[in-house]
């Protein structure tokens, strides 16, 4: 996957348009998170790319085009929407436990986590997705255990979702 990203987005040995421009470096690294999944972070070196401050600049400008299109960009892909609800919907399901921050890392303070929490929740980034059930293989059919099995997965998902995001 990375190896294609790298080819493909960042067309580094390649000669089609890159996404992000000519990219002159990378460097990235693989880390695991809490529920053992894996995930990248690389750092880009991109030929003619602005200084953070000229990105600084041109965003400061008043109605400036860079602004505009920064923001239009933001307002067009950074909905902000839940899967089941508004925010106050999810807000009133998802529990809040006290934490502090450390650098970008929320910490959570262990004596208030028990406390807080109804006795069935899980935290969603302690424990391992379910896996789907199969899809009914009925025609026209939408009340065998097969099609509740999956509209209460797909209830569980979408609540899920909410907890992570929220």
């Amino acid at each position: 996957m990375i190896t294609c990203f790298i080819k493909h987005v960042l067309g580094v040995g390649t000669d089609h348009r890159r996404l992000y421009g000519d990219t002159s470096a990378y460097y990235g690294t693989v880390e695991q998170q809490g529920r053992l999944t894996l995930h990248l972070h690389m750092l880009l070196w991109i030929k003619g790319a602005l200084s953070p401050q000229e990105i600084r600049d041109h965003l400061m400008a008043a109605d400036g085009p860079f602004q505009e299109a920064l923001i239009a960009y933001l307002e067009g892909t950074h909905i902000g929407e839940f899967l089941t609800g508004t925010m106050n919907d999810v807000k009133a399901k998802v529990p809040i436990v006290k934490s502090t921050n450390q650098g970008i890392h929320t910490i959570l303070k262990p004596d208030d986590v028990a406390a807080n929490l109804p006795m069935n929740y899980q935290d969603p980034t302690q424990t391992f997705p379910e896996m789907p059930p199969s899809l009914c293989t009925c025609e026209n059919c939408n009340d065998c255990f097969q099609c509740l099995a999956v509209k209460i997965w797909i209830n569980h998902y979408n609540t899920t979702v909410d907890d992570l995001i929220f």
